[in-house]
């Protein structure tokens, strides 16, 4: 899952988790983003650490998710992308759709932009997660990604597109080539309705699958 669907899957029907623990289930993605490692924190951030893996991991063996995942890669191999490239961009593209799909509901996108505000805004506690040789730098990747996503986006297949160019640059083995990202774009849109149109049925499967202890509050 991504940032959004991990803080759609928090917000359950008897659940209001704090901030602190949404930015937890948001972190694992922003260090990945940001190509910062950090430290497992503790108390509420900690907590969603914890369950953003939980989520991850019975997302990721679902078959709706399996299913969309091989149908993408394969249209994009068939669109003449590499098979890293290709295996990289349909994972992850499935991921930010889903993104998009939830932003339909107002509750789950205020949500996620108030949860990027404080990633943006950035606390001691989120500083304090990685080295001290490269706090700087992670601190400053926060205060990007907070201030400048915007969550409403990922409905977009060209941005979706964009993002995974940008995320995979200078990744050798799945780096996606300028010249292959409308391509890229083009396959996303063909997905993205039927994902969009998944995308509350399949937050609620993860988020009943998840063990009850990982579950906030």
């Amino acid at each position: 899952m991504n940032l959004v669907g991990h803080v759609a899957v928090a917000l359950g029907d008897d659940t209001s988790p704090s901030t602190e623990f949404l930015v937890g289930c948001m972190l694992p993605d922003l260090a990945a983003i940001a190509r910062v490692r950090v430290a497992r924190p503790t108390g509420d951030l900690g907590d969603g650490v914890a369950y953003h893996h939980a989520c991850d991991a019975v997302f990721h063996e679902s078959a709706w998710f399996r299913g969309e995942n091989r149908s993408l890669r394969d249209v994009l191999l068939g669109a003449g992308i590499d098979t890293g490239p290709a295996r990289a961009c349909s994972h992850a593209g499935v991921e930010m759709l889903l993104d998009g799909g939830l932003v339909a509901s107002p509750t789950v996108e205020s949500t996620a932009q108030v949860t990027l505000h404080a990633v943006g805004v950035g606390t001691p506690d989120l500083a304090g997660l990685a080295r001290e040789e490269v706090r700087a730098v992670w601190v400053e990747r926060l205060h990007l990604i907070g201030s400048s996503l915007e969550p409403a986006r990922y409905a977009d297949a060209g941005f979706v597109a964009e993002r995974l160019h940008r995320m995979t640059a200078g990744r050798r083995r799945i780096e996606l080539r300028a010249e292959h990202v409308d391509a890229v774009a083009t396959a996303l849109a063909e997905f993205q309705p039927s994902i969009a149109g998944r995308a509350p049925e399949v937050v609620s499967q993860v988020r009943e699958w998840v063990p009850s202890h990982h579950l906030p509050g």
